[in-house]
């Protein structure tokens, strides 16, 4: 025991040394243990990645193999994941991205860079598009240009009478200021300015002087009723008009004279020159004062109430030719009828309830009568006794009571020549939102008509024109007129070409000289498809009217970027606003295919606004349509929304379409069956016309696409489009000149193809870029009605016809595709045009696409209780509402794919059930669950539910046109999404931040979350899409306003035990999922608030 206590005594610290051993030992083992278990770590992490890298490259070879199998078997591409134009953009940024990444700038850097973004430009539409085609002819020289541009007036004149012509002329040289026309002068003469500049002046009676127009090289000087006066023989003089050179210049006269002298030889020629001139004072100078100015009869100058007798001559000699009109005291004749010069004086005075007298007391045979009318017809029309026959057998004597409306405005089958024998009538012209009323407006109705008094001769301008009338003719009191038809009419003038200008005169006296000055300054110009109206920056002295055809809007930034603002059609005022600020041109505006305008000058408004002030009324009112329309149809959002649609997106709102021609991109195409089925469904809408070769050459003759008919072509056209809402042209399977005529003649061309066909491009369709290059395209796919899948391979179509804007997918009726005799077509139709459309139907829905009618639904996100989108869809269509476009956010995209992808409201509902019963299976979504740095979710069986439901159809592919929106939070704006995966735009759509991961844009990588973020409830969209009536269904909660004021700080303990505690008071404080729902909608508020006003909704 000693031992051991003395051992212990001399080793106290015996313990702490062994204890220290032993530390130190196992702290060298463990340390060689962790470096083992490190290394063996790092070693099965490398041969991990080094297998997975592996086995990836084989995956990639392998897929590459099959690939090329396929392409191997196939002579087109055609990717299921996105279209060609996306991979262009995919890799362009992928390439622009490197390039940011060179820290070292230099010259190699800047054309990559001007490269990629050039590659980045893939929105836009081709470059011919939008530009400018080259002026002129360098073979044909400056003076005989100058010329047909001018003569072409007259109606293309052949090139014998065109040479006969030319050798009347005479080249003036004018100094600076001097005088080309003086007061006084000879109205006798056509100027065409060839070089320099010429100012027309307006002399008004005060004294004063208004510039009426400046006129450039290539335009014209004269008025084309003083081409009608010359031909009478009745040469007028200037009166208030004058003009002066602005500066050294060259002008070319032509006397008017020298076309009595082609005349002489070509008699036909008369017909057709006062026919033209009679359609310019119809559709240009009397539409400009009408429609665009708001004036109503000022333009026709009222007649002297003085009666004329209506006189039988007892003794009839033939009429000179050179001397038609006889004057009523060198005509041996006694009165048949004995009128009061003052009657009419006493009707018009007479109280309201008096009934004014109807004919005189006295009878008259109807045999005298007739003879007496006969022989002031034939007196009035400068016929001679050859013609009375005629006039005979079809004059019809009529009594008429007051308000009888002998013609009506606009109505074509009404158009009639009116002799007016007793009783008066009332001539109106009546403005268009007035039209509906004018029967009941009989106390309005003197502000907008003027009396025909007994003796006149009323209707020639429709009769000449072969157009509907431009007013309304009513009877003033009971009264008695004389009625030939403009078919007699035309007989007469085929055997009597000179009947024209007798007619033609009797139009011409009762214009006011307002017409006159107005006749001056406007100008009748033909632009042919893509030369320019006007281009940015020039000066804006004129505005002008689009009488028919299309044009195109185009913006040029400082970047050299072109965009297009807008596009115009029939009836539309071009540069108004910049003539009126005096400002530039902000724009070039182009014509999109052959197009016929007026021309407004400045000085000429100016004058016209002087002196009649209800101009500035109209003015006021068609700019504040003009505001309030661009306004109210931009986009609500103030993000970049629009910049992520394609090109054709951007005018979709201005689409109303007047002539469509239909092309087939093959010969098995049912053409004939389609025309017809579309000529159906339009024209529940609207007048409607069908035009092929047949019905053109059964009108025309067989030669009318001669050159030497290109005008009587051209102005039956403008007629058949003028009387009809829209004109389907319908091409033949070759390219022959009518094919030729429709391409050039269409707003819009319809390329019709078989959906199960290849998508390879036919030749018609590879003449189509040369012929209509600046033209809007769309593609229609028919599908067999017993086709229940949905279309494919859309985009194969698309990738190769890169100027395509818009694809339509139609289901064609039972034994449309098979239907191929024409006999059995033409029957088949026969009857089927007697029966009413159905309205859901694909041609209806094409239909009022083309007509600018479509309704588009827009669905709006609120979570779970967007499954009562399905129920709005029904309801729907149980009002009998068609839906022609659908667009949707969050679960609203979810629905609204589902609808157009179906187009059955029972399988909608049955899909709609299973992918809510999957949602609502927890299991899978715990598994799902993953550590929150990005999302609670990952997002996996998310994306497995929605993919089995909509699988990999593209948008494209779609049977109804469908569009989504994303938050892009990579470029902070909204994305409109039109075309690529359905599923994966839907799913983008439907992410939630913080609950599921943003999905990764396959086109350039950018990072998309729920659109309800920017925009919950996209009617504006809608809007720029092209859909006119919109439906926007909104399903978002309304949140409580009532929250509790719990102080500057908050204890969520606190929250909680009054939460659970049922003896205390509750407290409403949102949560955070309630937090981050409100979040996700507190932008979109006041966009919801203006789309409930909207007008379009």
């Amino acid at each position: 025991m000693d031992i051991v206590g003395l051992v212990k005594k001399s080793y106290a610290d015996y313990g702490t040394m062994l204890w220290d051993s032993w530390y130190t030992m196992i702290t060298e083992e463990l340390q060689y243990t962790w470096t083992l278990t490190y290394g063996l770590v790092f070693g099965t992490l490398v041969i991990i990645v080094y297998w997975w890298r592996q086995s990836r490259k084989k995956r990639l070879e392998r897929e590459a193999l099959l690939l090329a199998q396929m392409e191997s078997k196939r002579t087109f591409e055609s990717p299921q994941r996105f279209r060609k134009r996306d991979r262009i953009m995919f890799y362009g940024r992928r390439i622009i991205r490197k390039v940011r990444s060179y820290s070292r700038p230099g010259k190699k850097r800047r054309p990559v860079m001007r490269f990629s973004k050039n590659l980045l430009e893939s929105n836009e539409p081709p470059a011919e598009y939008l530009e400018v085609a080259s002026d002129g002819n360098d073979r044909v020289p400056p003076d005989a240009m100058y010329m047909l541009q001018s003569i072409r007036i007259f109606g293309h004149f052949d090139t014998p009478v065109f040479l006969k012509l030319c050798k009347h002329t005479e080249v003036i040289d004018l100094m600076s200021g001097e005088s080309l026309i003086k007061v006084g002068d000879p109205d006798d003469s056509m100027y065409i300015v060839q070089t320099g500049l010429v100012t027309v002046y307006l002399n008004n009676p005060d004294g004063s002087v208004i510039i009426l127009k400046v006129v450039r090289p290539g335009e014209y000087v004269t008025s084309l009723l003083s081409f009608i006066d010359v031909l009478l023989g009745n040469t007028s003089q200037y009166k208030t008009i004058t003009a002066r050179a602005t500066e050294r210049s060259q002008v070319i006269r032509l006397p008017m004279s020298a076309f009595k002298q082609v005349f002489d030889e070509y008699p036909d020629l008369l017909v057709r020159v006062v026919q033209v001139i009679m359609v310019r004072l119809q559709r240009v100078t009397i539409t400009a004062l009408h429609n665009c100015l708001g004036l109503s009869t000022e333009h026709i100058q009222q007649c002297s109430s003085q009666r004329k007798k209506i006189q039988l001559k007892t003794e009839i000699k033939p009429l000179s030719p050179g001397h038609r009109r006889v004057p009523s005291d060198q005509v041996q004749s006694h009165s048949l009828v004995e009128l009061r010069p003052d009657m009419l004086n006493d009707l018009s005075e007479s109280p309201p309830g008096a009934r004014p007298p109807f004919v005189p007391s006295e009878p008259i045979e109807h045999t005298i009568l007739k003879t007496a009318v006969v022989d002031r017809l034939l007196q009035e029309l400068g016929l001679n006794e050859s013609e009375r026959g005629t006039i005979e057998k079809n004059v019809l004597i009529k009594e008429v009571t007051q308000g009888t409306i002998l013609i009506q405005q606009g109505v074509l089958e009404d158009v009639v020549l009116i002799f007016v024998i007793s009783g008066g009538l009332w001539l109106a012209q009546i403005p268009q939102k007035e039209m509906k009323e004018f029967d009941k407006m009989p106390d309005n109705i003197e502000a907008h008509s003027i009396t025909i008094h007994p003796g006149d001769l009323v209707g020639g301008l429709a009769v000449l024109t072969g157009e509907s009338s431009l007013y309304t003719i009513k009877a003033k009191y009971n009264s008695r007129v004389a009625l030939l038809n403009k078919e007699v009419v035309y007989g007469i003038m085929r055997r009597r070409p000179a009947v024209v200008l007798d007619i033609a005169k009797s139009v011409v006296k009762r214009l006011s000289p307002l017409v006159r000055q107005c006749d001056f300054a406007l100008d009748w110009n033909f632009i042919e498809s893509g030369r320019a109206v006007y281009r940015q920056a020039e000066d804006s002295d004129c505005t002008y009217i689009v009488l028919n055809g299309r044009l195109r809007s185009v913006v040029t930034h400082e970047s050299s970027k072109k965009e297009i603002i807008g596009e115009f059609g029939k009836g539309d005022l071009v540069g108004i606003i910049e003539m009126i600020a005096e400002k530039p041109r902000t724009t070039t505006v182009m014509a999109v295919r052959d197009s016929e305008l007026a021309k407004l000058p400045e000085g000429l408004f100016n004058a016209i606004k002087i002196k009649y002030p209800v101009v500035v009324t109209q003015l006021i009112r068609l700019l504040s349509h003009r505001f309030l329309g661009s306004v109210q149809s931009r986009p609500l959002s103030t993000s970049s929304a629009l910049n992520s649609l394609p090109f054709e997106t951007n005018q979709q709102s201005q689409h109303r379409y007047s002539t469509v021609a239909i092309l087939p991109a093959s010969d098995d195409v049912p053409l004939v069956a389609f025309v017809y089925e579309l000529y159906h469904s339009l024209s529940a809408i609207g007048p409607t016309v069908r035009l092929n070769m047949d019905t053109v050459s059964a009108a025309l003759g067989p030669k009318f696409a001669d050159k030497s008919h290109e005008y009587r072509l051209t102005s039956w056209l403008s007629q058949q489009e003028d009387h009809h809402n829209i004109t389907l042209l319908q091409c033949n399977n070759a390219l022959d000149p009518w094919t030729q005529r429709c391409l050039r003649q269409a707003d819009v061309i319809l390329i019709v193809a078989l959906g199960d066909g290849s998508p390879t491009i036919g030749k018609l369709e590879k003449e189509i870029d040369r012929l209509a290059i600046r033209t809007a395209k769309e593609l229609v796919l028919l599908h067999s009605d017993s086709h229940e899948a949905h279309p494919t391979d859309t985009m194969s179509w698309l990738n190769m016809r890169s100027w395509v804007s818009r694809h339509h997918h139609i289901q064609c009726p039972n034994g449309m595709l098979s239907r191929r005799n024409p006999g059995k077509v033409f029957a088949y139709y026969t009857k089927q045009l007697s029966t009413e459309p159905y309205i859901h139907s694909d041609f209806s829905r094409l239909a009022r696409w083309l007509t600018g009618n479509s309704v588009g639904v827009v669905l709006g996100g609120g979570g779970a209780r967007g499954a009562a989108h399905v129920g709005m869809v029904k309801a729907i269509l149980d009002a009998g509402i068609p839906i022609d476009m659908v667009g949707g956010v969050s679960i609203g995209a979810f629905m609204g794919a589902l609808w157009c992808m179906e187009k059955n409201i029972t399988t909608m509902t049955q899909k709609a059930r299973e992918w809510c019963k999957k949602m609502a299976n927890w299991g899978p979504q715990l598994l799902d669950l993953t550590y929150p740095i990005t999302s609670m979710f990952k997002g996996r069986h998310f994306n497995q539910t929605i993919r089995s439901t909509f699988g990999d159809i593209c948008i494209e592919d779609l049977w109804i046109p469908y569009f989504t929106l994303t938050t892009d939070i990579s470029a902070s704006c909204a994305r409109v999404h039109t075309h690529g995966s359905t599923w994966r735009y839907v799913r983008s759509s439907m992410s939630l931040s913080g609950y599921m991961p943003p999905l990764c844009d396959p086109k350039d990588g950018h990072l998309l979350l729920d659109g309800g973020y920017v925009n919950n409830l996209p009617a504006d969209v809608m809007r720029a899409q092209g859909a006119t009536h919109i439906i926007a269904i909104d399903v978002g909660s309304q949140d409580d306003t009532d929250l509790t004021d719990y102080g500057d700080d908050l204890n969520g303990f606190w929250l909680l035990y009054k939460r659970w505690n049922p003896f205390t008071s509750p407290v409403k404080v949102p949560d955070l999922p309630d937090i981050q729902s409100r979040l996700a909608y507190v932008s979109c508020v006041r966009q919801l608030e203006v789309c409930i006003g909207a007008f379009y909704r």
